[in-house]
């Protein structure tokens, strides 16, 4: 029987999943999704960007990575968006019921898979101001990122892995904390020669043909089946060393890889009809 640590501090926590990911997973995502958008799309996305710069001129630079983390700051103040970032798909289940997963709580919001309609939505929509559609923009930027990490789609009465602490090389850590950037961070520390690396080792010769398919309801089950095929295979004595990151990396590179090119196909879906917002 697995001897899983839990952390006397992690029962502080609230019910909410923590942050996806982590600054490096969002920074890479982001930036992979910049790599595959056309001008056109990429043009309208910095124009809605440079809109909340005061000053911003034609040669001012903004990119999708700079601000890639901007809705957990902001989830930080605005409870209401707190469950936008993870739905609760029991680990055992495995298939999405909207009236329970995705139950509305009227303090903390909808679960990610409806915030992430809402926000298209939003951008999509050429009545609204650029302020409001810039703020759908960074969300959505967000959280797509977020879906496809696998302890964001699953719900094992531990808080998204928040309750499980674990050994990984000998630190102390929360399994939440090891998917979000400690699997990231061990193969290379700093997030752009991370996204150099995926650039050169995992796209080329890959057929990605479909990859950018499926909705975000896809998506979460396709990244929850990750959850149950890696992230919870803890060996006995909960110490995971270099065994478990051999296994776990694909899924991660997988899931930055593959979440960057669905974020550039949404992206574009989505602000292709917008030829005449201002």
């Amino acid at each position: 029987m697995k001897t899983i640590w839990l952390a006397i501090l992690a029962l502080a926590l609230p019910c909410e999943q923590a942050f996806a990911w982590g600054q490096e997973g969002h920074s890479i995502v982001a930036e992979l999704a910049e790599h595959r958008l056309d001008p056109p799309t990429l043009e309208k996305i910095r124009l809605l960007l440079k809109s909340e710069i005061p000053g911003a001129t034609q040669d001012t630079n903004v990119s999708l990575a700079s601000i890639a983390s901007w809705a957990d700051d902001y989830r930080a103040e605005h409870d209401e968006t707190r469950n936008w970032h993870f739905v609760n798909i029991p680990l055992e289940r495995g298939t999405y019921d909207p009236q329970v997963d995705c139950k509305p709580d009227p303090k903390n919001g909808e679960c990610i898979i409806n915030a992430i309609e809402r926000n298209r939505v939003l951008l999509a929509d050429c009545a609204k101001t650029p302020a409001e559609r810039a703020q759908a923009l960074k969300f959505l930027v967000h959280l797509i990122g977020d879906i496809h990490q696998p302890l964001h789609d699953t719900d094992h009465n531990d808080h998204g892995g928040n309750d499980v602490v674990v050994t990984f090389f000998g630190k102390n850590v929360k399994l939440h904390a090891i998917w979000d950037t400690d699997i990231i961070m061990h193969t290379v520390f700093a997030w752009g020669a991370h996204v150099t690396r995926l650039e050169t080792t995992w796209f080329p010769g890959r057929d990605v043909t479909g990859l950018d398919a499926g909705s975000p309801v896809d998506w979460a089950l396709e990244a929850h089946q990750f959850a149950r095929e890696t992230a919870y295979r803890i060996p006995d004595g909960s110490a995971l060393e270099m065994n478990y990151y051999t296994t776990a990396l694909p899924v991660v590179d997988r899931q930055l890889a593959v979440a960057g090119i669905r974020l550039a196909k949404y992206l574009k879906d989505t602000l292709k009809p917008t030829t005449t917002c201002p």
